[in-house]
């Protein structure tokens, strides 16, 4: 049912009929691209009474998603008409505007909600499941831009926009073993296969003219029988790289993506059913944005998985009447210096270093705390892991002691509590108290710390921010860091001459030492010699180990 809706109509009243039901019907699609737009057309008879409710700003239901009208056409044919264009109301955020907003080693969630300005956040919902941390300046744009921003800063995310909830997941759609075979032209079907950008080798250069002393770098499979006898050489500036390790890394990053060759197909279903091969394609009619189709073409030797990445629904049958696979025309490396690409690259390495440099959360008490003979909670702390960690806790408690008495820390991770319980004496008076604590290894994503005080007799007064938590991890979300004394690197150390050095240490105090081979000989006597010349004045201690057999 299609209904339309005044304009000021707000979130939480649209579970009627409105102005009323749109029955009248000539024409209604519903688009919608991945990451890209979302809108609805239709067309109604110029001479129903109900025409009179199309007017910009007006909001129509179809499909269970909401659209607000931004223009209206009358048609002047023999059947008189009106062609009625409204986007989804996801577009009502390009109304808004950011000044200035700076999310720093956030999360796409913590990013996304910083865009929701203003009254914002009570109209809409947003939500992920990326949880690597980035930087993004949001500066004199709509939230609805952002949401684009935050995908391409990112380098990655698909975007759902389901009503007034939004949210950007790592994919939203599945793969549901739809299959596309084909070997023949068909009406109603377009292939586009584009090698215009294939590289097999790349020749990269960073900041400063800075070059790899192996020059280049080969694309995957760049000497397979799918490109020509000779070398497709592209060079391509990564000014983001400050030496080589950082322009090898970026360049590697950068040569699994630029060496394929694109790939979009576009299925017409109307133009498709009137072929023999329309029952082959019946599936594609309920795909879903962001779902994954395989597609087989025995002629070209093709066998790929690709996504939808564009949809037109007919809401009069329901079904899909357009679709779109793979990427996007045009938008394939649009250069041989695509910045997206080479951001994404630059981004990638970020994450990965910042996978081995550790990061600390830090929380303090924001209030007095009085410790009694009842358990409390003085800190729920929340951490948020990029990857699989170990963590490290480190408590601090400056606190004054009404009596003697012992303080009993309890501490949970994840609401279960840990084996280490430690209790500390206290004298009455001022105490400080240091608990340093290794917690086991905990998974990719988020958890919680519970810290828990009390007293057995007395109490213990902690005046404000003297109680300090600090948790010390890989990459905590959010947190510090701690690059200068946490950053590990590691290398190839070749297996190290023992006997080598030893040999350089003597020669370095003493004289005339020279390494001979090694002989093995039966021993009948013992065998003397003389070692003043050798130790002089020094005394030297050796330890001999002799195999006898």
């Amino acid at each position: 049912m299609i209904c339309i809706y005044d304009k000021k109509t707000i979130k939480g009243n649209f579970d009627n009929n409105g102005l009323g039901v749109l029955n009248e019907l000539i024409v209604g699609e519903v688009t919608e691209e991945l990451n890209g737009q979302y809108y609805l057309e239709i067309e109604y008879p110029a001479n129903s009474k109900k025409s009179i409710y199309f007017k910009e700003f007006n909001i129509i239901k179809a499909d269970e998603q909401l659209f607000r009208i931004y223009k209206v056409e009358k048609v002047q044919d023999i059947d008189k008409r009106i062609k009625v264009y409204a986007n989804h109301i996801y577009y009502d955020l390009a109304n808004y505007f950011i000044e200035d907003e700076r999310p720093t080693n956030a999360s796409v969630k913590t990013a996304m909600q910083k865009a929701m300005i203003s009254d914002l956040p009570t109209i809409y919902t947003v939500d992920s499941d990326i949880i690597i941390a980035n930087t993004l300046y949001m500066v004199e744009m709509s939230p609805a831009e952002a949401m684009f921003k935050i995908i391409d800063r990112w380098g990655q995310g698909e975007l759902i926009r389901d009503n007034y909830d939004i949210k950007i997941l790592k994919q939203r759609g599945k793969d549901n073993g739809v299959l596309i075979k084909y070997g023949k032209n068909i009406n109603g079907l377009k292939i586009t296969i584009d090698t215009t950008n294939v590289v097999t080798k790349l020749y990269p250069k960073g900041a400063n003219g800075i070059k790899l002393t192996e020059k280049y770098i080969n694309v995957l499979n760049w000497d397979s029988d799918l490109y020509p006898p000779f070398p497709i050489i592209k060079k391509v500036e990564l000014k983001e790289a400050a030496d080589e390790v950082t322009l090898r890394k970026m360049a590697s990053e950068l040569a699994e993506t630029i060496g394929l060759s694109s790939i979009n197909i576009q299925v017409d279903f109307i133009e498709l059913s009137k072929s023999n091969e329309y029952s082959k394609f019946k599936d594609l009619e309920k795909v879903n944005i962001g779902d994954i189709v395989t597609v087989r073409h025995r002629e070209f030797n093709i066998d790929v998985k690709v996504k939808v990445i564009k949809v037109k629904k007919d809401l009069l049958t329901g079904i899909n009447t357009k679709v779109e696979l793979g990427q996007p025309l045009g938008n394939f490396l649009k250069s041989i210096d695509p910045s997206a690409i080479i951001k994404t690259a630059t981004d990638e390495l970020g994450n990965q270093v910042a996978k081995v440099l550790t990061s600390m959360m830090y929380y303090a008490n924001p209030i007095i705390l009085n410790i009694s003979t009842t358990e409390i909670q003085p800190m729920y702390l929340g951490v948020s892991a990029v990857a699989n960690t170990n963590l490290s806790l480190n408590l601090a408690i400056s606190c004054n002691a009404s009596s003697e008495c012992t303080l009993t820390i309890k501490i949970e991770l994840d609401n279960v509590e840990i084996v280490f319980k430690p209790k500390q004496k206290l004298k009455q008076g001022d105490n400080v108290i240091g608990i340093p604590l290794g917690i086991p290894q905990v998974n990719q994503g988020a958890h919680y710390v519970g810290i828990y005080l009390k007293v057995d007799t007395g109490t213990v007064t902690i005046p404000i921010y003297n109680m300090q938590c600090m948790i010390d991890g890989r990459n905590l979300q959010g947190g510090l860091s701690a690059e200068p004394a946490h950053a590990e690197c590691f290398e190839k150390i070749e297996i190290i001459d023992i006997n080598k050095l030893y040999i350089n240490k003597v020669n370095h105090y003493f004289r005339d030492i020279n390494l001979q081979e090694t002989s093995t000989k039966l021993f009948t006597s013992s065998i003397g010699f003389d070692t003043t010349e050798i130790i002089g004045e020094k005394e030297i201690f050796t330890e001999v180990n002799i195999t006898m057999e």
